[in-house]
């Protein structure tokens, strides 16, 4: 099952445009990366760098690791136009991180940070056929820190490991 077939049930007779299709997966992204801050939350990283925790940053690089695991369901599936459904996401993504209070200057820069991180997160998972690698990673970038965590590479690389798998099981 493909993501236009999830809201083609809403509204069968009605055909599904990209934009339709990206706001239904910004919704999933902005819950997801929500979910994701609330963990690491729990995890500690409040405590340990309360700065990084609350900045716009870790924020966004939260929401681009949740993003990644959204384009890579998309990729397996690519159905439809799936750039059209990328530019629209792009757009859709920043106006939320914009109405959230998030200061990223301009839907350019968004792009270059997105196009940046996708190719690393790409590499990490060629690497392996662990996710730990992709988590570690994910890690560095979300905490701003050099040195990986094992224990929030192993949250991160188990969250991947449940996303990837729940895109395989809706094929």
């Amino acid at each position: 099952m493909a993501w236009s077939d999830l809201i083609r049930r809403r509204h069968p007779a009605s055909r599904v445009t990209a934009v339709e299709v990206a706001a239904s997966l910004a919704e999933v992204i902005v819950q997801n990366t929500n979910t994701l801050r609330a963990r690491i939350e729990v995890e500690g990283f409040t405590r340990m760098d309360p700065v990084r925790a609350g900045s716009d940053e870790c924020l966004l690089e939260c929401m681009i690791f949740e993003w990644f695991l959204r384009d890579v369901m998309a990729s397996v599936r690519s159905e439809g136009p799936v750039e059209a459904v990328r530019r629209a996401l792009a757009g859709r993504l920043l106006v939320d991180l914009l109405r959230s209070g998030c200061s990223v200057p301009e839907l350019d820069y968004l792009d270059r940070r997105q196009h940046d991180r996708f190719e690393e997160y790409e590499q990490a998972l060629e690497v392996s056929a662990s996710l730990q690698p992709l988590g570690a990673l994910a890690w560095r970038r979300i905490s701003g820190d050099g040195q990986p965590s094992e224990r929030m590479t192993m949250l991160l690389a188990i969250r991947a490991r449940a996303e990837l798998a729940q895109s395989l099981a809706l094929e």
